[in-house]
């Protein structure tokens, strides 16, 4: 499902990654782990094609960063579900808004809409929240509808980028339940952290990101 074969990147000629070789499989749970600053968050954006590799093809379904057209991004993006360290909620919207706007910027029926953004309210347990505003939620609440917006889609993967970051740590290990849940109903989940609590209980393949390598680890 996704594919990184020999792939380099660098800013401003600062190698990040070096040689890259890995293969994530569908339904696959993944942590990513690394300090700050090591590449996590640039190799979760060499797959939703945010960033390309000065060297390498990085594949995701049926497109490549060699031969993917810049009308097709928006097409592969629909189909994996990105999550932040920072919510990024529209502060205006309450919370059932908030998740049917990823469904409206891609033309959906507003019957559709409606179905999809109840299921997937209910399925990180905000139903009963559906119309508060961002500001009246806690950390894990707003956190929970920022998955529930990357889930709407039905994407094939969603990247969990530090989610746990600013959360205390009862309701990171809520949110990993929630991650858990979610790859356990098909959904690939690439879990990048520097969480080590965190990653011991979340089971699945650890990949390790340091000195721009990447290896594939039994444990941390």
């Amino acid at each position: 499902m996704i594919r990184f074969e020999n792939i380099s990147v660098s800013y401003d000629q600062q190698p990040i990654l070096i040689d890259v070789n890995a293969h994530i499989k569908p339904g696959e749970f993944i942590s990513l782990v690394g300090e700050s600053g090591v590449g996590k968050t640039t190799l979760l954006k060499l797959i939703y094609f945010d960033v390309f590799p000065n060297a390498g093809i990085v594949s995701v379904a049926e497109y490549n960063s060699e031969t993917i057209k810049k009308k097709d991004i928006p097409k592969i993006r629909r189909k994996i579900g990105v999550v932040f360290q920072d919510f990024k909620l529209i502060e205006d919207r309450n919370v059932y808004d908030n998740v049917a706007f990823a469904l409206q910027v891609t033309g959906a029926k507003r019957n559709e809409i409606g179905k999809r953004v109840l299921r997937v309210l209910a399925d990180v347990g905000l139903s009963h929240k559906r119309d508060s505003m961002p500001e009246e939620l806690s950390g894990g609440e707003q956190q929970r509808v920022v998955f529930a917006r990357a889930l709407v889609n039905e994407p094939i993967v969603l990247l969990a980028d530090e989610p746990t970051g600013n959360l205390d740590p009862t309701t990171a290990l809520d949110i990993l339940q929630l991650l858990k849940l979610i790859n356990s109903r098909g959904t690939a989940v690439i879990l990048a952290t520097h969480n080590y609590d965190i990653v011991r209980k979340a089971g699945g393949r650890i990949i390790q990101i340091k000195d721009g390598k990447v290896s594939e680890i039994e444990s941390i």
